[in-house]
């Protein structure tokens, strides 16, 4: 009779500590998966920012007159990563390892260059907007 109860009780506790470490596990999965989520989210907005960043500077220099010259450094990583900045035609795409941003814009000629100075120049040829040539 004893030895019953013994394995009656270290049988519970085994089924209790079971449960214990599936909720526990279950517990950890949720939070990884939530901080993996709030990354991701993160690197998507800081993303979008740069490239409405770059967007709206584009924008401004359609709009002025010729002879508009602008001079700007971009930062060598985002939130931590490499990113590149893509300009094509109407074009302009910002994408890192993970996200991938895309803007239209006016029609440019040139490319951005990340950890470096940027140069946009407005004049009278088509197109109108040249990034780093001159």
């Amino acid at each position: 009779m004893i030895k019953t109860k013994k394995a009656q009780a270290g049988l519970e506790f085994l089924l209790v500590f079971s449960i214990l470490t599936i909720f526990a596990t279950m517990f950890f999965i949720m939070i990884f998966s939530n901080t993996s989520q709030g990354r991701t989210k993160n690197d998507q907005e800081v993303t979008e920012d740069m490239a409405n960043f770059l967007q709206q500077e584009l924008i401004l220099a359609e709009k002025v007159e010729d002879g508009y010259h602008r001079n700007f450094t971009l930062p060598e990583k985002i939130s931590g990563k490499e990113y590149d900045v893509m300009t094509s035609g109407y074009s302009l795409t910002v994408n890192t390892s993970k996200v991938t941003s895309h803007r239209g814009i006016p029609r440019t000629a040139g490319n951005f260059i990340t950890g470096s100075e940027n140069i946009i120049i407005k004049n009278g040829t088509l197109p109108n907007i040249f990034i780093n040539l001159q």
